[in-house]
């Protein structure tokens, strides 16, 4: 089932199956700001990344001293979510915990999504509540893909054309490396100052580039052949992640904020001592949104 939000300024489809958006375009154009999947690059297009974001070691975790096995990034992306209500510029998705989730995610919950489109604007809420009586853990992110410009070079190789990546406020952020096996390296994290980059494929030769931020920070993706800014703020979610395939060169990046991470090199495998990982008491409820503005740019 698809569901579509539209005003004058934007269509947006989105998909019971992951409660993922599947396109985003202009309404007066027709032109496609969402990537449209490519096996050959990357099938997905604006994944939800849920109960936890990035890679576990060796794809498993343990929670009260029993093993569990779960792949990266969850299985929110992979599975029907309910539609729970729709009007012309917004729509509510539901998931909640079953025998099926349960044998690979020990925990109760119900994961809550809303898409609310407001002119030039997407904002994006992830709820999530814990009906149970024990603390829950869990990650939660979005992994969106933009469309920009490529050119060939010199070598007659793709590489992205005048595509910027832009940090506000500008100034140190905490970059967050990334092993070879998806993990990261926490102890080799540094600071690194960030204003304003113009981007290359080669940036993602050692996969995604991941940074802590806080909440007032605002990470935008600017092509300039397009005329187009992508402006991404988020509400807790202290990480982002900025990925495009390497080395098969595709005409998008993602910009993702995340509530979570992907599992230490050192970690020691228990869940509720992973870095980055969210807990909730019994009944609680948590909200983390973000929003996607798509601004026409005048270069």
């Amino acid at each position: 089932m698809m569901i579509t939000l539209k005003n004058e300024a934007l269509i947006v489809e989105i998909s019971d199956k992951g409660a993922e958006m599947t396109s985003i375009r202009d309404a007066k154009t027709g032109y496609e700001y969402l990537w449209q999947g490519d096996p050959d690059y990357w099938a997905r297009q604006s994944p939800v990344l849920f109960p936890n974001v990035g890679k576990l070691k060796n794809n498993q975790y343990t929670f009260q001293g029993q093993s569990y096995e779960i792949g990266q990034h969850g299985f929110a992306r992979d599975m029907t979510f309910t539609l729970q209500m729709e009007t012309s510029n917004s729509a509510t998705f539901n998931l909640k915990s079953s025998p099926e989730t349960l044998e690979v995610y020990p925990f109760e919950f119900s994961f809550q999504i809303t898409y609310i489109l407001d002119e030039n604007q997407i904002t994006i809420s992830y709820e999530i509540l814990n009906p149970s009586n024990q603390v829950i853990y869990y990650s939660v992110g979005a992994h969106p893909a933009f469309n920009v410009h490529q050119k060939r070079d010199q070598s007659s190789q793709l590489d992205f054309n005048q595509v910027k990546l832009s940090f506000d406020p500008a100034s140190h952020y905490l970059r967050i490396p990334l092993t070879k096996k998806g993990l990261i390296d926490k102890a080799n994290a540094k600071y690194e100052p960030i204003d304003e980059r113009v981007l290359s494929h080669k940036d993602f030769k050692k996969d995604a580039l991941i940074y802590q931020i806080g909440n007032q920070t605002q990470v935008s993706l600017i092509d300039e052949i397009q005329e187009v800014e992508f402006k991404i703020r988020s509400n807790r979610m202290p990480f982002v992640g900025i990925w495009s395939p390497y080395p098969k060169r595709a005409g998008f990046i993602c910009i993702e904020p995340w509530a979570g991470i992907a599992d230490d090199v050192s970690h020691n495998g228990d869940f509720t001592e992973k870095y980055g990982s969210q807990s909730l008491e019994p009944h609680e409820i948590r909200t983390h949104d973000f929003t996607i503005d798509i601004i026409k740019l005048d270069i």
